[in-house]
């Protein structure tokens, strides 16, 4: 059943979480988004699980297809109705595929310190040993209750607080053992290129570890 964007802010709101499948993107826009970070991947990168670039904003990418979906009902309405506000909008591409530096925040069950909505595409196949999404179902709730204790302005005044972001706690089990929440509680989402979900990043989620020889390419809707 194909929901409507009001019913898609609805289900986030309730779960967290929306996997809206595989069939929404044209094989033209997938091709263009993997393009597009294929030849940014050429540049170099300080990622230490791969290649990374925020290009910044939409306006970016004017007169692409990358600028013609942040401008479809789809992203524009789901973001202002879930906010009940205008909005802004990054654009991410990372290409992931080294498996040897140990763990970054972004893979231990964590709530990101900043509250975004995201959109969140896999450019190519991504099965289990491909370093998948996982998230815990429903947890967002109590995610945003932790985040909101002591939190300063990151967004609207950044460098000021930056000290205060770097540290504040968002790891479920190294920050919050006594809530007993653990990576093995989180599900994985899997599934072909051009699979796409969203997910509010209170969600307690994590990027499964990629397998020696495999890949993930992803493009990501950052909205605030």
């Amino acid at each position: 059943m194909v929901l409507s964007n009001q019913e898609i802010v609805e289900a986030v709101k309730r779960d967290g979480i929306y996997v809206l499948g595989d069939d929404l993107l044209s094989k033209e826009q997938k091709d263009f988004f993997l393009l597009s970070l294929d030849q940014l991947s050429k540049k170099d990168s300080d990622y230490k699980f791969g290649k990374a670039y925020n290009t910044g904003g939409v306006h970016n990418w004017v007169g692409t297809p990358i600028a013609e979906f942040c401008g479809s009902p789809l992203i524009t309405e789901v973001a202002y109705n879930y906010f009940d506000r205008q909005s802004t909008c990054e654009v991410f591409l990372t290409h992931e595929y080294k498996n040897d530096e140990g763990l970054e925040r972004n893979g231990f069950l964590h709530f990101d310190r900043i509250h975004t909505l995201k959109f969140f595409i896999y450019l190519t196949d991504c099965d289990e040993d491909c370093g998948p999404f996982h998230y815990v179902p429903g947890s967002h709730t109590l995610g945003r209750q932790l985040r909101e204790q002591g939190s300063l302005s990151y967004e609207n005044d950044f460098i000021k607080n930056k000290r205060d972001y770097d540290e504040k706690k968002n790891r479920l089990e190294e920050d919050f053992p006594e809530l007993g929440y653990t990576a093995s509680d989180a599900i994985p989402i899997t599934g072909k290129a051009g699979t796409m979900f969203i997910f509010d990043t209170d969600l307690f989620h994590f990027g499964g570890k990629i397998a020696s020889g495999k890949e993930r390419k992803v493009m990501r809707l950052h909205i605030r």
